[in-house]
């Protein structure tokens, strides 16, 4: 008996390749094969798939059916296939579109018995989605009555592009069977790649092609395309293949693709119109069209008024298709919707008036023009070219500005030197946005020289340029003069801008108290703007709040962080939404407010999916991987680590480095030994030891410290990091560096001198509760518990729930869980219940004590005899059980290496102790 079989599932998936395999089965098996594909119904004839499909079949056997099929059968076959075409008198015979479907399938079940033979026959129908009406009536013919045949019959479809008509057919057959197709697996897809091909590269595509074997081989015919760069000109499309998709549009909905290729990722039917100039009737149906091929979709339920495209690539394929001028033209027209950050301040960029609506210049493939004569304006045709890429750049969408602004490379003599200067200015900006610090810095490097001569010019290129050095992760050679512009300068956003820089240079290289300094002028100027007048230069906020954090001003970076994350969202500056919420996410991890770090790591991790740059999305991934772990989800914070480490995966630039060292400590705090070894093997702990920016080495000494100590089990190398950490804290002479450096100290000493540990962590305890990081308390907490484990488990217990109160406030429950298993055995009496044993005068020089005051400085310190500090040291020593200042340091829990200089509600003493670090 007949059977059926529907294979369906998503464009690209498989289905035509799963059809050829079981079409060259079936012939080795000696079954008869007749397969054809579908075409737009546009284009085709009735009966034209079963036409085609049995083309190749009844060539070969044409006189044997004709012979065992009745003559009235012969004449309709004959109109429904050429093969069996007879001569007829004409006239006589109806044309092919007046054949009845039931007329046809009674004869084709007759010609079915002599093709079918003794092993059967295989009819296979793909893209059936596509199928002319007659064409469908004639398939329900045949599995609604099938012939008494050995007879299979295949057919493959996309169900989105389906009719009901044709979903609700292939339901009811009896006895039929459904395969669905879905995506491959990694290492199935990953065969399907060259094998030289280079590994980050590989993992990329495999991203994108996400499990579908069609896409991957679109993508790798044209590995250099998933970068998005435009070929010069009009040309064909990078993604080729794909543009078969497009093959069933009118030309309607074709120009209605590519006004909405242009305008992003997500558009609107307002939007379309803009750009496109169609009428609404005519719009809507080819909106209509795109959408009943599926190259388009609804966005979801929340959002019926918005469209995207399927798939990005499809997008991508249909973008690059369009001239040079017409997509100049498109983008001129989308611009007009976007907000750019301010209107610009050079007459040569302002908006061009024109005497027909942009979305007529538009249909007619013209550039905007002025009094007719726009095109032979060199520097008007310029100017707006760097207009519509800074707005590109704005939106997050820097590989199309880049198509824009790369023409701007090679100027003519008319154009203004500011002109240009801004042009290489949004051309760093796209090229940083993509991870591409060091093309950028080259470019402005390059513009530097050719703008010498004009100072507002030369100063705008050096600022984006120190802005692109410090983002990079690096320290510039020298100050730029663009200080010296700066101080002269009425706009109060211009001036804030360029201190901001400056002091986010100065807090980089370890010069705190001038950064300090600069950042409070700095505050004070954008403070008292409104949010639309920092909406022009609102990166000056990112700046500030960024040297903010750095130098441990948590409150006010936090406040400034806010501020600028509200005003990107609410301006849709999407290009500086993922450094804000970056920024906050960190912050506010160190403050111990973690649900909302993990909020703002995934506005992040948002933003930086929509913009497509390795660096945000690693720098986001890293941070939100550590708010998830330590936030208890650990599953979760290992994909999403492992995610960040490939896309930092093929850059050597410190800000990669920056995000393996973050992911290292996670790695290393949830027992992921695969991913910590990896990232060690990257080089990433040897490059540490010249990390640049001196505000950041305390935390990466600290980190490095703890792991050489606990994996790797080297105390030298943990000395090292422990003294790198110290000497970078000195340097900055904060609290929080401070205190990460006696906990680099802690881990160095826990395994030889675990007394001497437990001081340090202590010490740590006191010094970052000053610093307001309160995860950072509870770590060192967490490390004092562990060398008390071996001297005294019950001060261990007490550390521990110490720790265990602080990590609960915050919602830190994974390194609460760590807490379980660190609950020390034992019985000896707290020191904590000798303490209390103590009195008032014998807590205060208990405390200098183990700051390291001699006791004639505390005797000068609390205005008492060297004879009463000694007294008051006998009972102290006696309470606590103590034998030595150096255990008195270790039950007060403070070292005998922290300064007054740290404290400043502490009395200053001249001759005080040296400091640590």
């Amino acid at each position: 008996m007949p059977a059926t079989v529907e294979i369906h599932g998503e464009p690209w998936i498989g289905k035509t390749r799963l059809l050829q395999q079981v079409l060259e089965t079936a012939r080795l098996q000696g079954w008869a094969v007749a397969h054809a594909a579908a075409g737009p119904t546009a284009s085709s004839s009735p009966y034209q798939l079963f036409s085609d499909a049995f083309e190749e079949i009844l060539s070969e056997r044409a006189e044997a059916v004709l012979e065992a099929v009745p003559v009235a059968h012969q004449r309709v076959l004959g109109l429904v296939f050429p093969a069996l075409e007879r001569k007829s008198q004409p006239g006589t015979a109806p044309s092919p579109p007046t054949v009845p479907a039931g007329a046809v399938g009674s004869a084709l079940r007759q010609a079915l018995r002599e093709l079918a033979g003794p092993n059967g026959l295989v009819l296979a129908l793909d893209d059936i989605h596509w199928a002319d009406p007659a064409s469908l009536d004639l398939l329900e013919s045949l599995v609604r009555r099938p012939p008494n045949v050995r007879l299979l019959i295949l057919v493959a479809h996309r169900n989105r592009q389906s009719s009901l008509r044709l979903r609700g057919l292939l339901a009811s057959v009896p006895g039929s069977h459904r395969v669905g197709l879905g995506p491959l697996p990694e290492h199935e897809l990953a065969a399907l790649l060259p094998k030289g091909m280079a590994r980050p590269l590989r993992k990329t595509l495999l991203a994108r092609a996400g499990g579908n074997p069609g896409l991957l081989l679109a993508l790798s015919d044209s590995p250099g395309s998933y970068e998005g760069t435009a070929p010069d000109g009009s040309g064909p499309a990078p993604f080729t293949r794909l543009l078969d998709e497009f093959r069933a549009v009118s030309d309607d909905g074709w120009l209605a693709a590519q006004s909405a290729a242009v305008l992003g990722d997500k558009f609107t039917l307002q939007e379309m119109r803009s750009v496109a100039a169609l009428p609404t009737e005519r719009l809507v149906s080819a909106i209509t069209e795109l959408l009943r091929e599926d190259i388009i979709r609804i966005c979801g339920k929340a959002d019926v008024d918005a469209y995207r495209f399927r798939h990005p690539i499809l997008r991508e394929t249909v973008y690059h298709t369009t001239g040079d001028e017409w997509r100049l033209a498109a983008h001129s027209a989308a611009t007009q919707l976007m907000r750019l950050p301010a209107p610009s301040t050079y007459p040569a960029l302002e908006p061009m008036p024109s005497r027909t609506s942009v979305a007529d210049q538009v249909r007619s493939r013209l550039l905007p023009r002025e009094s007719g004569h726009f095109l032979a304006d060199e520097t008007r045709h310029y100017g707006q070219r760097v207009r519509t890429g800074k707005a590109l750049v704005v939106a997050g969408r820097p590989r199309e500005a880049l198509d824009i602004l790369d023409r701007t490379s090679r100027p003519g003599t008319d154009v203004p030197l500011i002109v240009r200067a801004e042009a290489a200015e949004w051309r760093a900006w796209a090229q940083r946005l993509l991870g591409r610090h060091a093309l950028a810095e080259s470019l402005l490097e390059t513009m530097r020289a050719e703008v010498a001569d004009e100072p507002e010019a030369l100063a705008l290129v050096e600022l984006a340029r120190l802005a692109v050095v410090l983002e990079r992760g690096n320290l510039p050679d020298s100050e730029p003069p663009a200080l010296r512009w700066a101080d002269g300068q009425r706009d109060p956003l211009a001036r804030a801008y360029t201190w901001a820089l400056l002091g986010a240079q100065e807090a980089d290289s370890g010069r705190t108290g001038q950064a300090a300094g600069r950042l409070l002028e700095v505050a004070d100027l954008l403070d008292g703007l409104e949010d639309i007048t920092l909406v022009g230069r609102l990166d000056a906020l990112y700046w500030l709040a960024r040297a903010e954090a750095r130098l441990e001003r948590n409150t006010e970076a936090v406040r400034h962080f806010e501020r600028g994350l509200g005003i990107a969202a609410a301006y849709e500056l999407e290009y500086l939404i993922p450094q804000f919420a970056t920024g906050l996410a960190e912050v506010c991890l160190r403050l111990g407010r973690v649900d909302l770090a993990i909020e703002s790591g995934r506005q992040a991790i948002r933003a930086a999916d929509r913009i497509g740059g390795d660096c945000l999305m690693a720098e986001a991934g890293a941070g939100l991987a550590r708010a998830l772990w330590i936030s208890g989800d650990q599953a979760t914070a290992r994909s999403t680590a492992r995610r960040a480490a490939e896309q930092a995966e093929a850059w050597r630039e410190p800000w990669a480095d920056r995000v393996r060292l973050s992911l290292l400590e996670m790695s290393f705090d949830t027992g992921d030994q695969e991913l910590c070894k990896g990232l060690v093997s990257f080089g990433t702990v040897r490059r540490a030891a010249t990390f640049p920016i001196i505000t950041l080495v305390p935390a990466v000494g600290e980190v490095l410290a703890r792991l050489e100590s606990q994996w790797s089990g080297s105390d030298a190398e943990a000395g090292r990091w422990a003294t790198v950490a110290e000497e970078a804290a000195g340097r900055l002479q904060l609290p929080g560096a401070t205190g990460l450096a006696l906990l680099a100290r802690a881990h160095h000493q826990r395994s030889a001198d675990p007394l001497t540990a437990a001081a340090f962590a202590s010490s740590a305890v006191v010094t970052l509760t000053r610093a307001g990081r309160l995860l950072d308390v509870a770590r060192a907490h967490l490390a004092a518990a562990a060398a008390w484990t071996v001297v005294d488990p019950a001060v261990a217990h007490s550390q521990l729930n110490e720790a265990r109160l602080l990590l609960d406030g915050c919602g830190a429950h994974g390194y609460l869980e760590r807490t379980a298993g660190l609950a020390p055995s034992g019985t000896r009496q707290s020191v904590d219940d000798r303490l209390t044993r103590l009195s008032g005068r014998e807590r205060e020089i208990s405390v200098l004590v183990s700051d390291g005051y001699t006791n004639q400085q505390i005797a000068r310190a609390l205005q008492l005899s060297h004879k009463t500090v000694e007294t008051h040291l006998g009972r102290i020593f006696k309470k606590l059980k103590v034998v030595s200042r150096a255990q008195v340091a270790t039950s007060i829990g403070r070292s005998t290496r922290i300064t007054d200089s740290q404290f400043s509600d502490r009395p200053a003493v001249s001759g005080g102790p040296d400091r640590t670090a």
